[in-house]
């Protein structure tokens, strides 16, 4: 079979089983299995596969019609220009949350927590454009843990990773002791339950729960974290300014919460480049 054929039998099939971008899904795993660009497939689409490659690509196909995201089929994910490894252990990096990355990178910061890391894709891409500064990386999951570890290691970037629920370990640590100013990025679950529920099933059947569902308002762990955040500056002169990343319609509800825990707060909100609120920058 030639790799147009095996293009054209694939992409009717996915679009047979309602996946949305069947061509390009097609063109993604024919791609990866004969370890080729997606231009070789056209520049020679009369190229005959080999038997262990259409085998290997009529596997993956399958894979696919059952709703598994691409970025678990392949094992990676492109984000903010760089190759991250992903599984079914990590939230699937987002296009929108480069604005976090981008907006964190140009703070400049000396001092930068990445809470609730997943993949590791966030402190790496900062500590990738960041090199001088000094990055920590939390994570409750220790599967996700060895994801990160492992991209950390990839990228050849100093991180330090510590296992534990948002800002505790650091709670506990005299790592920041000495710092007068420090950062904070978080893309914390922020999906409410009943959001969650009604996911398309690339998200609900595959990806973590644990990294989507942020409870009955999406805003659980963000709670939490300022909690936390509240305790981590009491006693210290410490200027902290934070990313947060949100779902639009919680502009108004995580404004009130901060303002709730940091009165004197200053609290910017931008947008995502669809003109969405994505991002709630605050210093306190």
């Amino acid at each position: 079979m030639t790799t147009k054929q095996a293009l054209i039998l694939a992409t009717k099939l996915l679009k047979n089983f309602k996946i949305s971008s069947p061509a390009m899904d097609a063109e993604i795993l024919l791609s990866f299995v004969i370890k080729k660009p997606k231009e070789f497939l056209y520049v020679h689409s009369e190229k005959k596969l080999t038997a262990a490659q259409f085998s290997k690509f009529k596997k993956l196909i399958a894979r696919r019609a059952k709703h598994e995201p691409i970025a678990y089929i392949i094992g990676h994910k492109h984000f903010y220009g760089l190759d991250f490894f992903v599984d079914k252990n990590v939230l699937i990096p987002r296009p929108e949350t480069e604005i976090l990355v981008e907006n964190t990178i140009n703070k400049k910061s000396t001092a930068i927590i990445d809470v609730g890391t997943g993949s590791g894709a966030i402190a790496v891409s900062l500590a990738h454009r960041l090199p001088n500064a000094k990055i920590f990386a939390t994570e409750i999951s220790s599967a996700a843990l060895k994801v990160a570890q492992k991209n950390i290691i990839h990228h050849k970037v100093a991180i330090t990773l510590l296992r534990g629920n948002l800002l505790k370990p650091l709670l506990k640590k005299s790592k920041i002791t000495n710092l007068k100013s420090l950062t904070i990025a978080a893309n914390l679950p922020y999906l409410t339950t009943k959001q969650w529920k009604k996911t398309q099933p690339e998200i609900k059947k595959y990806e973590p729960r644990q990294a989507l569902d942020g409870g009955a308002d999406g805003l659980k762990y963000y709670r939490e974290l300022l909690q936390q955040l509240e305790l981590l500056i009491t006693g210290r002169r410490l200027s902290i300014t934070s990313f947060f990343e949100i779902d639009p319609y919680q502009k108004k509800s995580i404004t009130k919460l901060i303002k709730r825990r940091f009165p004197t707060a200053k609290i910017e909100i931008k947008k995502d480049l669809a003109g969405r609120a994505r991002l709630v920058i605050f210093e306190i």
